[in-house]
């Protein structure tokens, strides 16, 4: 073998080299976590969750196609009855016989199509709410992650620390000077509420003088006439 070549007193040393350099296995790399998470979708609360399945808003839509077309030919029918009775080929006692029946279909046939076009519409609205959290997620979740990306680069200065506010010391209380009779004080003036409480009563004021003058003027109108 090579590695048995070397004789004399270097003969270990060369060895030991030899091992060192080619017997050297490389280190296993180890994964390198990414920067940053990967964000899971926040659960769908239960208020926008649909109440209506999938199975019901089928038969729904199914029975509301029926009775629609159940209704138009009940309305069919009436108008049929009622141009029966213009032509004369009835009369009213017969008509009114004959479409009492319808009427009941006819009420019978209105209560179903509101049920389930209530069925549809609340199918609708939910599917709607339902798309617009599942819009609003994925936004979320995009800017939520663009920000995880971009805040590691960015050194932000710490904020200070806030120092707790000292009271102001209270000024003393000064003793009123007495004033001298030579002083004029001058007058005041009112304050903006009585100004306009002065305002509203002269207002009212005039209000119930004109109401008396033409109080006045109908007692004359009376009397002269």
């Amino acid at each position: 073998m090579i590695l048995l070549r070397g004789k004399g007193s270097k003969a270990p040393f060369q060895l030991l080299i030899q091992l060192v350099l080619f017997g050297k296995k490389k280190p296993i790399e180890e994964p390198v976590p990414p920067s940053t998470s990967k964000l899971e979708p926040f659960p769908i609360p239960d208020t926008i969750r649909k109440t209506v399945t999938e199975g019901d808003i089928a038969k729904a839509r199914n029975r509301l196609r029926v009775a629609n077309l159940e209704r138009d030919i009940i309305g069919d029918a009436l108008t049929k009855i009622y141009e029966a009775e213009a032509k004369g080929t009835i009369n009213e006692t017969e008509k009114t016989q004959m479409i009492q029946p319808y009427k009941n279909d006819l009420k019978r046939v209105d209560a179903e199509i509101d049920t389930y076009k209530k069925t549809v519409d609340l199918y609708e609205l939910e599917t709607a709410k339902e798309d617009l959290f599942k819009r609003f997620q994925e936004t979320f979740l995009d800017i939520q992650t663009r920000i995880e990306k971009i805040r590691p680069s960015i050194s932000l200065p710490s904020t200070p620390e806030t120092k707790p506010i000292e009271p102001k010391p209270t000024p003393a209380k000064t003793e009123p000077t007495e004033t001298t009779p030579e002083e004029n004080p001058q007058p005041k003036e009112k304050p903006p509420r009585e100004k306009a409480r002065n305002k509203a009563e002269e207002k009212i004021e005039t209000i119930r003088e004109e109401v008396l003058k033409a109080m006045e003027r109908l007692e004359q109108i009376e009397t002269e006439g």
